[in-house]
Order: C-alpha cells, then sequence, then structure tokens
C-alpha cells in the first residue's frame, strides 16, 4: 500500500493527514469528558471519539480513550482492520498529548 491510501478517513471523506487536525471539544465538564472532532465543519457524524479522565488530588489524569465504532469500521474497511489500529491509536495518543491537562484540573 502506498502512504496515500493508509490515511484515516470521516465517512463524510474529510482525509485526516494529521491528529493535530481533530477538533478537541471540553463540553461535557459533569461527565469529565472531551469529544473528538472531525475537523470537517459540515460533517454529519460530528463527534469520532473522546477522551475521559477523572481528578485526582485537583489534577486532571487521563483515564480512557476511544473513537466510535462507525469511525473504526469505515476506515478498517477501507484500510484493514490492523493497519486501521495502528494508526487509530496512535491518533488518540497524539490528540491526549495535545490536552491541557492542568487547565482541566482547575
Amino acid at each position: 500500500m502506498t502512504e496515500e491510501i493508509e490515511k484515516i478517513q470521516c465517512p463524510c471523506g474529510r482525509i485526516i493527514d494529521d491528529p493535530e487536525e481533530y477538533k478537541v471539544l471540553y463540553l461535557k465538564h459533569e461527565l469529565r469528558e472531551i469529544d473528538i472532532l472531525c475537523p470537517n465543519d459540515s460533517c454529519y457524524l460530528r463527534e469520532l471519539g473522546y477522551i475521559k479522565f477523572e481528578i485526582k488530588d485537583g489534577k486532571a489524569v487521563f483515564k480512557e480513550a476511544s473513537f466510535y465504532p462507525p469511525f473504526v469500521t469505515w476506515n478498517a474497511g477501507r484500510l484493514g482492520f490492523e493497519i486501521a489500529e495502528k494508526i487509530l491509536k496512535s491518533h488518540l495518543k497524539e490528540i491526549a498529548k495535545r490536552v491541557d491537562w492542568v487547565r482541566l484540573g482547575r
């Protein structure tokens, strides 16, 4: 496979070359959850996944992160499960690194 084919794509058609492209939205304070959004503002799915965290000793601590099944299935069908899983996991790790954990704990 060429590198061009091994790119993540939202079912809306938006190619996601870099984990920096996802939008993160912190609206669910009481649920301790951050939404991972498609970079396409007119995407019909909009939410592609989430990051959950907890507050311990006044600090935000990563709990889990995941992409939702439609996004995962779409990419697994295009790239094969192992390739899609590897890329999506690396995207989640990079997205989690971008979160301002200190600010969340306040």
